[in-house]
C-alpha cells in the first residue's frame, strides 16, 4: 500500500509540473481554429478546380487554355509545395509544445545479487528500483513558452509564406499577361505592315514605287515577326515558373486574361498602408523570437534551483542460513525503501554563460524587429513610388499619347495612299504607333505589379481597406 500512495504522489507531481500554459494553450487553439477553417478552405478549393479528366487539368497538358488567377491561388492553396511545407513546420511546433514539458524518462534497475548480503532477517537476494527525476516548475514553464514562442514564430512564418506565394504568383500571371499583350500589338502592326507591303508592291509592278521601297516594307514587317516569335518562345520559361509556383502542371499553351484597360484607383491612405505593414507576419515572426528569448533568460534564472528526484527501492530478502529454532519471528521480509534527492547546480561558471547568451539573444530580437519593420516600411515606400509613377505613365499615354500616335499614323497612311507622304513617314509613324504601344503595356504590367507588391506588404488585398 505504501508503494502504491508514493507511485500515487509521484504522478500528481509529474501531473502538476506539466500542466500547460497559458501561452501554449494560445498557440494549440489558434492552430486548431486555422487547421479546421484551412480544411474548410481546402474543400471549397477542391470543389472550384477543374474536374481530373477534362482537357483543362490532365497529366500530359496541365492547366491550359486562358488561366484564371483566381483558379491559380486555389490550386497553390491546394498544391503548392512551398506553403505546404510551411505548414507542416507550424504542426510540428505546435506539436513540440507537448515534448518541451516532458518529465526526464524513469529508470527502472533490476540487481541480483552474485554474492548475498546477510542481514538479521535474512539474505538480500534481488534488488528493483524505480527512480524518476523532476525539474523545477520555473524550467517546465519556461520551457514550454520556448516551445510556445517557436509555434507562433512558425505559424508567422507560414503566414509570410503564403503571402510571399501569392505575391510571386501575381507576378508571374502578370508576366504572361504582358507576354499576350505584346504578342497582339506586334502581330496586329506586322499585319498592318503586310497591308501596306500589297500596296507598295501594287505600284512596283505599276513601276510607280521603286523596289526599295518594297524591300524596306518587307524587312520592317519581318523584324516585327520575329520579335513576335521571340517572345512566343518566352512562354514556357513562364509556365514553367508558373508550375513551380502553383504545384501543378502549367502548359506551355497557356494564356492569361487580358491586361485590364482600366485607369488605376486612388490607393487607401498611406498612414494606414504603414500602419498595416509594420504588423507584417515576417515582423511578428522576429516578436515570437524575441518572446523565445525571454523564455530562454526566464529559464536560465531557474538553472539555479536545484532539480529533484524520487525513487522507489524494493529489496526481496531469503530465508536466513541458520539453523530453525534460531530463527526470528519475521525473517525473510522483503524491504522497501524510498529516495528522495536533489541535484546541486555547482557550475556557476554555465549557468553566468547560459544568461548572458540568453540576454544577447533577446536584446538581437529587440534589434531584428526594429529592423525589419525598417525594411518593410521602406520597401513599401518604394512599391508606393512605382504604383504612382506607372499611374501616372498609364494616364499619360492612354489619354495623350497613343491617341495622338494612333491618329497620326492613320493621317500618314491617308497622305502615303494620296502620295502627299513617303514610306519613311510612314514607318516612322508605326513605329511611334509601337513604342507608344509598349510603353503603355509596360507602364500596366508596372502597376499591376506593384499593386500585388503593396498588398503583399500590407497582407491585405487593397480593395477591403477602409
Amino acid at each position: 500500500m505504501r508503494v502504491h500512495r508514493i507511485a500515487g504522489l509521484l504522478l500528481a507531481a509529474s501531473l502538476t509540473l506539466s500542466a500547460c500554459t497559458s501561452a501554449a494553450r494560445n498557440q494549440r487553439n489558434s492552430f486548431e481554429r486555422y487547421d479546421e477553417a484551412r480544411l474548410a478552405a481546402l474543400s471549397e478549393a477542391l470543389k472550384e478546380l477543374p474536374d481530373g479528366g477534362s482537357a483543362a487539368d490532365t497529366p500530359d497538358n496541365g492547366l491550359t487554355g486562358t488561366l484564371d488567377l483566381d483558379q491559380l491561388v486555389r490550386q497553390a492553396e491546394v498544391h503548392s509545395p512551398r506553403l505546404a511545407a510551411a505548414y507542416e513546420k507550424w504542426r510540428g511546433a505546435v506539436a513540440g509544445i507537448t515534448f518541451s514539458t516532458a518529465l526526464p524518462d524513469a529508470t527502472f534497475s533490476y540487481t541480483e545479487f552474485i554474492r548475498s548480503i546477510e542481514t538479521r532477517l535474512g539474505p538480500i537476494e534481488r534488488r528493483f528500483m524505480l527512480q524518476q527525476g523532476v525539474p523545477n516548475p520555473g524550467k517546465l514553464v519556461a520551457r514550454e513558452e520556448q516551445a510556445a514562442g517557436q509555434a507562433a514564430a512558425m505559424q508567422a512564418n507560414f503566414e509570410a509564406t503564403r503571402l510571399g506565394l501569392r505575391e510571386s504568383l501575381v507576378l508571374a500571371y502578370i508576366e504572361l499577361q504582358s507576354l499576350d499583350a505584346r504578342l497582339e500589338i506586334l502581330r496586329e502592326l506586322a499585319q498592318t505592315l503586310r497591308s501596306i507591303e500589297e500596296v507598295i508592291e501594287a505600284r512596283v509592278t505599276a513601276s510607280l514605287a521603286p523596289q526599295s521601297a518594297l524591300l524596306r516594307v518587307q524587312v520592317e514587317a519581318q523584324r516585327l515577326e520575329s520579335d513576335a516569335e521571340s517572345l512566343e518562345k518566352r512562354r514556357p520559361a513562364i509556365a514553367a515558373a508558373l508550375t513551380a509556383i502553383v504545384g501543378t502542371r502549367v502548359s506551355s499553351k497557356a494564356h492569361a486574361a487580358a491586361l485590364s484597360k482600366t485607369l488605376p484607383a486612388n490607393l487607401p491612405e498611406e498612414a494606414k498602408l504603414v500602419a498595416l505593414a509594420i504588423d507584417h507576419p515576417s515582423v511578428q515572426e522576429e516578436f515570437a523570437r524575441m518572446s523565445i528569448a525571454d523564455a530562454k533568460v526566464n529559464e536560465a534564472g531557474w538553472m539555479w534551483v536545484p532539480d529533484m528526484f524520487f525513487g522507489v527501492e524494493y529489496q526481496m530478502v531469503g530465508k536466513p542460513d541458520i539453523p530453525s529454532a534460531m530463527l526470528p519471528n519475521e525473517y525473510g521480509e522483503d524491504a522497501v525503501a524510498v529516495t528522495v534527492g536533489l541535484t546541486i547546480p555547482w557550475q556557476f561558471h554555465v549557468n553566468l554563460s547560459r544568461g548572458d547568451m540568453a540576454r544577447a539573444e533577446r536584446q538581437a530580437a529587440k534589434f531584428m524587429v526594429d529592423q525589419r519593420r525598417l525594411d518593410i516600411h521602406a520597401r513599401l515606400e518604394q512599391q508606393l513610388f512605382a504604383w504612382s509613377d506607372a499611374a501616372r505613365l498609364v494616364e499619360l499615354y492612354d489619354g495623350t499619347v497613343l491617341p495622338k500616335a494612333r491618329q497620326t499614323l492613320e493621317l500618314v497612311r491617308s497622305d502615303f495612299t494620296a502620295d502627299s507622304a513617303t514610306l519613311t513617314d510612314v514607318l516612322d509613324s508605326e513605329r511611334a504607333l509601337l513604342a507608344a504601344e509598349l510603353s503603355l503595356v509596360n507602364s500596366r504590367v508596372d502597376l499591376l505589379k506593384a499593386e500585388a507588391r503593396i498588398e503583399s506588404i500590407v497582407a491585405r488585398d487593397l480593395e477591403t481597406i477602409q
